[in-house]
């Protein structure tokens, strides 16, 4: 089955409207008649996870629906490490996000004065040859 026919099916099941479920989830109501229209295609993990509740289906759920689950372990992730990540990140609060970007900033920062170290290492090591 695919995922707008899907998520068309468990909002009916609520007995919801685009809109009703727009305002008990966050999701612009529009946004919603699209995926289920198939004309988005599969929300995000963040969009999933709003819709979750008022639905009232597990996020796993949904994620598994949408092809982010591979399979029932939960820690197997379509898409190698970056959806792991992405995956991840959905669940962060706004603070977290915050806090997780500027770990993101010095970890790129880092990243670079190694690769700078490691350049000159080799210049140096030329030289002396």
């Amino acid at each position: 089955m695919e995922f707008s026919s899907y998520l068309k099916d468990l909002i009916k099941k609520r007995g919801y409207s685009y809109r009703k479920l727009g305002s008990l989830s966050g999701v612009n109501h529009t946004y919603i008649s699209k995926i289920c229209g198939g004309a988005s295609g599969i929300p995000s993990p963040e969009i999933l996870r709003k819709l979750s509740g008022p639905l009232c289906v597990p996020y796993e759920e949904l994620l598994k629906a949408a092809g982010y689950l591979l399979s029932e372990n939960k820690a197997t992730y379509a898409g190698g490490i970056e959806e792991k990540i992405l995956l991840r990140v959905a669940r962060l609060t706004p603070a977290g996000k915050d806090r997780l970007a500027e770990f993101l900033d010095f970890l790129e920062d880092w990243e670079k004065k190694q690769r700078r170290r490691k350049r000159n290492a080799e210049k140096n090591q030329d030289n002396n040859f």
